[in-house]
C-alpha cells in the first residue's frame, strides 16, 4: 500500500500539532513560558532538532544557542536564503508567537525534501534563542549574534537568580 502523497493540508496540520507540542515545552504549568537558555528552552530545541533532521537538513548551534538548520542547494557553493524566527517565550505567551515562523518555513523544507527537490540556493532555518529578552533584559541576542553585531559585554549580565549569562550558556 502506498502512502498518499502530502498536501499544502497535511504540512498546515503538522505546524499546527508541532506548536502544540512546543507549548508543552514551558518552566510554568498551565501557561507557555521559555526564557533563553533554560531547560524549557532546551526541551523545544531538542524537538525542532529531530524535525529538522527529519526534513534533510544538517542541524547545529552557534555560541549563544540559536538552532540552525541547513537545507543544501543543488549545487555546492551556493549562496544562502535565511529564514525564521525565535523559540523564547515572554511569560505567558501564546503558541504561535515565534514558533510559527520557525515551523512554517520547516514546513516548507520538509516539503522540499519529501519531493527530493533541492533549489539553486541553500536554506538556513534560524530558530534564534533570545529575542524576547525576559530572562536577561536583553533583546534580538540570537539575531544580534548571527549578524555578527552582538555585544560581548552582555555576558557578564545576571538574571534574577544571580546566573551571569555566561555560565547560563
Amino acid at each position: 500500500m502506498h502512502e498518499a502523497p502530502a498536501t499544502a493540508q497535511t504540512y498546515a496540520e503538522a505546524v499546527l500539532r508541532r506548536c502544540d507540542a512546543l507549548a508543552a515545552c514551558s518552566e510554568e504549568p498551565g501557561r507557555i513560558t521559555r526564557r533563553f537558555a533554560t531547560p524549557a528552552l532546551a526541551q523545544a530545541n531538542a524537538l525542532v532538532t529531530e524535525w529538522m533532521r527529519a526534513a534533510g537538513m544538517a542541524v547545529r548551534h552557534d555560541a549563544i544557542g540559536n538552532l540552525i538548520g541547513r537545507y543544501e542547494a543543488a549545487a555546492p557553493g551556493a549562496p544562502a536564503l535565511l529564514l525564521g524566527s525565535h523559540l523564547d517565550s515572554v511569560r505567558d505567551a501564546g503558541r504561535y508567537d515565534g514558533p510559527l515562523g520557525v515551523l512554517a518555513a520547516l514546513a516548507a523544507v520538509q516539503q522540499l525534501h519529501d519531493a527530493g527537490a533541492c533549489l539553486p540556493f541553500v536554506i538556513e532555518l534560524y530558530a534564534f534563542a533570545d529575542e524576547e529578552g525576559v530572562r536577561y533584559h536583553t533583546t534580538y541576542l540570537g539575531s544580534r549574534a548571527a549578524a555578527g553585531t552582538f555585544d560581548t559585554t552582555s555576558l557578564a549580565r545576571a538574571d534574577a537568580d544571580g546566573v551571569a549569562m555566561a555560565d547560563a550558556i
